[in-house]
Parts: C-alpha cells; structure tokens; sequence
C-alpha cells in the first residue's frame, strides 16, 4: 500500500509500537475479529459491518466496517474499507509478518484519505512467544489540515491506547490458556 501521491506528505501521521508475550497468530486472531472490540478496545469499540454479505466478526480483504471512535468523550463514525490483509501463510509472501490495512471511505480522494496499518511480528525470545505490535495512521487531504489541530493529538492517544489495550487483552488470554488445566 501507498500514501497516495508519493510527493503529498501526511498532515497527520501517528504511530504506536508494543511488544506483547504472545504468539503473533494469536494476537491476529484477536485484532482481526471485530467482534471482541468492545471488550477489549476503548478508541474503537465497534466496527459494524456494512455490506449484508461481510462476516460480521472477521474482517477480509474488503471489508467495510462502521468503526465508532471514542474521541474527547464523543463517539465519531467513519467507515473504513480494508485495502491490505497478508499473513506470513498466504501464497507468494516472504515477510513473517501479518499486515491488515484500512481506509476510510465517503470522501472525495482529493479532500481527505486516510491509511490506517496494523502489523504484527513474531520475534525470538529466551522468555517465549513474543511479538511486536506496530500501528499507525496517515492522513492526507486538505481535510486531514483541518482534523490535525482538533483531533491529532486525540489520535495520536487512540493509537496507543489501541495498541496497550490489545497488548493486555491478549497476554491476560494467553496468561488464562497457559493456567488452564489440560485434559
């Protein structure tokens, strides 16, 4: 994926880094199903599917959902579009990491456009499964030099709230599997 013009730089661009004591699978698994946000995500709690035919909990290349972002105790609607979803599985990839992106939708490319990426890297430990959460925003448009003084640093937050969040909602999963009792 691509900013969309490569001479445009972004208005806003933010980002979020974690590392988190789990299986990179298994922190896809939770990121991708939008169906446990509420639970867990606390800038995002919802991502309503929009087309009848879209698994409403997984999200695939093409998904469109309505995400409700908790923004200076507001909710905000956008809808965002999946525009990449690579895992180290699928044919043809070499990278070992897992990489879904999004972009928002229903306004003209010119005025405002986003790229919102998520990335997820297993990494080798001594202590066990770990992995590197990467995410972050770019947004482009002479929208996006509106939004930055209202909302960018609101963003920039969301961003990182998103990432500890996931980070804590999976390691206290992994934490509850490894203390179940096996059978």
């Amino acid at each position: 994926i691509h900013p969309p013009s490569s001479i445009m730089a972004p208005a806003v661009s933010s980002r979020a880094e974690v590392r988190i004591k789990a299986k990179a699978d298994d922190v896809w698994a939770k990121l991708i199903d939008t169906s446990t946000w509420s639970a867990w995500n606390t800038f995002v709690p919802q991502a309503e599917p929009i087309d009848e035919n879209d698994d409403p909990k997984i999200f695939k290349l093409g998904t469109r959902r309505r995400f409700t972002a908790k923004i200076h105790g507001r909710s905000f609607l956008l809808i965002q579009k999946v525009v990449e979803f690579t895992t180290p599985n699928d044919p043809g990839i070499v990278s070992k990491v897992y990489r879904i992106s999004w972009a928002v939708q229903g306004y003209p490319h010119f005025a405002f456009n986003t790229l919102r990426f998520n990335e997820i890297e297993q990494i080798e430990t001594d202590d066990g499964p770990e992995c590197v959460y990467r995410t972050g925003e770019d947004q482009y448009g002479p929208i996006a030099y509106i939004v930055k003084p209202i909302f960018g640093s609101a963003v920039e937050k969301g961003l990182n709230d998103w990432a500890n969040d996931l980070k804590k909602a999976v390691e206290t999963q992994t934490a509850l599997n490894d203390a179940a009792p096996t059978q």
